[in-house]
């Protein structure tokens, strides 16, 4: 059955189409004057004295770790309902990567189990707390003013992992801001995209300056001459990407107000449906994902399935990292041990959700759901 109405699609037009032949014409490709536009827009959208793109938001992630100088001897607390890139990220510096859970509407990390890990992480000897990683899923921010309030208990500093947040605010002021940095992601997935991308948005001009060394070979210039102060990376963003951008975040105002309509659509379409659960909501949420909890008793790939022969894609929102290989082997995490993230991981379903869903595609994925949710429950 061909998948006519896909989990994501990006909002590509002819403007975009002519900001690569801008780019093609100027014949300056890679970190230019369209990346240098794309920075001060996004600090200026969040307030922040510094932006700096970077080729995706694994790679913000890494050069955020690398400019505080996380390393080996070191905790880093992360949610595990999550995409594990943080978690990676962590291990790729040598620090260890202190999973933690989440609640199970927000789909956010839990504060009360935050707190539980940093005192097993200090009970254990499991390395210096030295950051945590609130990751606002799915768009929704993490409730801030208590993991800071932790984070300062703790002596701690907050990188907020923001891939799916752009846009969002956590009491009207956008999410990024609130720790030492932010990271965004500008993958297909997301409601702004530039192929593969990310950016680092900071008011600290230290770490701005440290994450734009070690994104160009760990190389600074002065006078004109290079200087090689770190065997840094090869994270640029290319004037291609950053062009799209800017024709994205031109459209984004009004593209994040469609994905807001057909997340309150979905909500008031779902409601009464039996066998599922559905996400907190917020005015200040930005929807990069809308996702439902199965009751257990229904199956997730069952539900993925009859929804593929009716052409509706599906599939899980995100991953529980603390259920993979790489992070059982390493720290004998098991499914058990983080009890939310797993419900999450097996159970949760997303949604299509993006720009050119339109109203009548939205009650059709809402119908058909139902049907094969009260199907499938029946049949237990």
């Amino acid at each position: 059955m061909e998948i006519r109405f896909p989990l994501a699609k990006p909002t590509f037009d002819d403007r975009e189409v002519e900001a690569i032949r801008r780019v093609l014409a100027g014949g300056w490709v890679v970190q230019g004057p369209e990346v240098a536009a794309f920075e001060e827009t996004i600090a200026a959208m969040h307030g922040a004295r510094h932006c700096v793109a970077v080729s995706s938001g694994t790679a913000a992630l890494h050069l955020c770790y690398l400019a505080l100088g996380v390393g080996p001897g070191d905790a880093v607390f992360i949610p595990s309902f999550a995409w594990p890139s943080a978690a990676n990220m962590a291990i790729a510096v040598g620090a260890r990567p202190v999973l933690v859970d989440v609640l199970p509407d927000t789909y956010n990390m839990d504060p009360v189990d935050l707190r539980g890990r940093l005192q097993q992480c200090l009970s254990q000897n499991w390395g210096k707390p030295r950051l945590v990683v609130p990751v606002h899923e799915f768009g929704l921010a993490a409730d801030l003013n208590v993991v800071l309030d932790i984070a300062r208990e703790f002596d701690l500093q907050v990188i907020e992992d923001a891939a799916c947040a752009l846009g969002a605010t956590y009491g009207r002021v956008p999410v990024g801001t609130f720790g030492c940095m932010g990271i965004f992601s500008f993958h297909p997935r997301k409601a702004v995209t530039t192929g593969e991308g990310g950016a680092i948005v900071t008011n600290d001009d230290a770490l701005a300056e440290a994450c734009r060394m070690w994104r160009n070979h760990g190389q600074v210039i002065h006078s004109g001459r290079r200087d090689f102060q770190q065997a840094g990376f090869n994270y640029r963003m290319t004037e291609f990407q950053a062009a799209v951008g800017q024709v994205q975040l031109e459209k984004f105002p009004a593209i994040l107000a469609r994905r807001r309509q057909i997340a309150e659509q979905y909500l008031a379409h779902l409601k009464d449906c039996p066998g599922i659960r559905l996400p907190a909501t917020s005015s200040e949420h930005t929807w990069q994902t809308f996702m439902v909890v199965l009751d257990e008793h229904i199956k997730q790939q069952a539900v993925v399935e009859a929804l593929a022969e009716e052409g509706i894609g599906a599939g899980s929102g995100s991953v529980a990292a603390h259920s993979q290989d790489v992070y059982g082997r390493a720290f004998g995490y098991q499914r058990e041990h983080l009890p939310v993230s797993e419900q999450l991981a097996s159970r949760g379903l997303a949604l299509p959700l993006y720009w050119g869903l339109t109203d009548e595609q939205v009650h059709v994925c809402s119908g058909n759901l139902g049907r094969i949710v009260k199907k499938l429950a029946s049949s237990v």
